[in-house]
């Protein structure tokens, strides 16, 4: 049997739910309407990352009971959730599951609670066990000789469900066993200022990082739920994850978190990565981020540009760029970076800034000895560096109106074909 399938816990949570208009209130108050002696069931449903879970556990914790969680699977058996017998030093003994338990702590204490995840995705045969428990207050141990486990006049236990509606899930609920939940209540993604409001209370992180991180997360998510061109949902979940993350490393390892923990995460293809990094690149995310992480500001840009590289840390930027351009080459070919001319194009030079970027900004950095930056700002009035890094506007203005130039210094002055 592995146990493995089944989470239980009887600690208390570091965070709790944050709740969007009174969806907390109202569930506390209808468990204690609910009369004692009585097993209710509570179906919550929403896309996933909204909180669920953790509106569960919070209902829990306020009533000060013993909660156990049980991942919905296909392979969960009823003795996972019942007990089971197994040998132990020569003799059988019986472990009693998450329900039986349950069932002893609300006797005992007067509540406890059962939450299961993905209940959707328990198969029917194992749905009867709860079908039981909601409906007539006790259950039956099939492993037990069909043993009653039933609950006391005076305790009450809740069963709370979650699962994603618009995900068809391996197993159908029973529609029996569904009208035994008493209530199904609907958790969407919060409004803008209450994400904000949450991202900053469970992260700890600054209000201002919070905005920028759900800002950028509203667009990803509404290219995934309207456009439909992103597979996976920037969730809140993600969001709180995120700004905790970055608020506690070291801002250096900014990028390394963006392209980790966000465009790897929820691209599901080259393509969705690509979408991902170019509305996170409009938004000036990581940028926005650093003037936030670095409070310096201005400072940092000054002290970069006044660094002159050694020649021994110039060949090291050019070797380890001619390493991702010969990786490139091998996976898309020649002629998806060079044009039949020689000439560079731009879907080599548009990847490099989405998937290689450092890489690349530490290259382009090089064109400094040929003097291009301060064509850059006779020609334009603009800075080419933002923050200490080069922008995407100087590499624009290179491909556009400094191609010849562009292609010399890709192919001589700083070769890496």
């Amino acid at each position: 049997m592995e146990e493995s399938i089944i989470l239980i816990s009887q600690n208390r949570s570091n965070y709790g739910y944050i709740q969007q208009n009174d969806e907390f209130d109202y569930l506390k108050n209808l468990i204690k309407s609910v009369e004692e002696g009585t097993c209710m069931g509570v179906l919550l449903h929403g896309p996933p990352g909204t909180g669920k879970t953790l509106l569960a556990i919070t209902l829990a914790n306020s009533f000060n009971a013993h909660y156990y969680i049980i991942d919905g699977s296909p392979d969960l058996d009823r003795r996972d959730i019942e007990g089971y017998w197994e040998l132990f030093k020569g003799e059988t003994r019986f472990n009693f599951g998450p329900l039986t338990r349950a069932i002893e702590d609300a006797n005992k204490k007067g509540i406890s609670f059962i939450i299961i995840n993905e209940v959707n995705a328990i198969r029917e045969s194992e749905q009867i066990s709860l079908n039981s428990l909601l409906s007539e207050n006790h259950l039956n141990l099939i492993s037990k000789g069909f043993e009653r486990y039933e609950l006391n006049p005076k305790s009450k236990l809740v069963i709370i469900g979650t699962l994603n509606k618009g995900v068809i899930g391996i197993n159908k609920l029973q529609e029996a066993f569904e009208d035994r939940f008493i209530a199904s209540p609907e958790i969407d993604y919060p409004i803008k200022p209450k994400e904000i409001e949450i991202a900053t209370k469970m992260s700890g992180c600054d209000r201002k990082l919070a905005e920028i991180v759900v800002d950028a997360a509203r667009q990803i998510r509404k290219q995934a739920t309207k456009d439909f061109s992103i597979t996976k949902i920037f969730s809140t979940r993600l969001v709180v994850n995120f700004c905790l993350v970055v608020s506690s490393m070291p801002p250096k390892f900014l990028r390394n978190n963006i392209e980790n923990i966000i465009i790897n995460k929820l691209g599901e293809n080259q393509e969705e990565k690509k979408s991902i990094a170019m509305i996170l690149d409009g938004k000036m995310f990581e940028s926005k981020l650093r003037g936030v992480l670095s409070p310096e500001g201005n400072s940092k840009v000054i002290q970069e540009e006044e660094i002159e590289l050694s020649e021994t840390e110039e060949q090291r930027i050019i070797t380890n760029m001619k390493k991702h351009v010969i990786k490139y080459i091998h996976f898309y070919k020649q002629d998806n970076a060079l044009k039949k001319n020689g000439g560079i194009m731009w879907k080599f030079i548009d990847w490099f800034w989405c998937y290689n970027r450092k890489t690349f900004q530490d290259y382009i950095f090089l064109t400094k000895k040929k003097g291009l930056h301060e064509l850059y700002k006779k020609d334009t009035g603009k800075n080419y560096l933002f923050r200490g890094e080069i922008t995407l506007n100087y590499i624009k203005w290179l491909y556009r109106y400094k191609k010849q130039e562009l292609m010399n210094f890709m192919k001589n002055d700083s070769p890496i074909f």
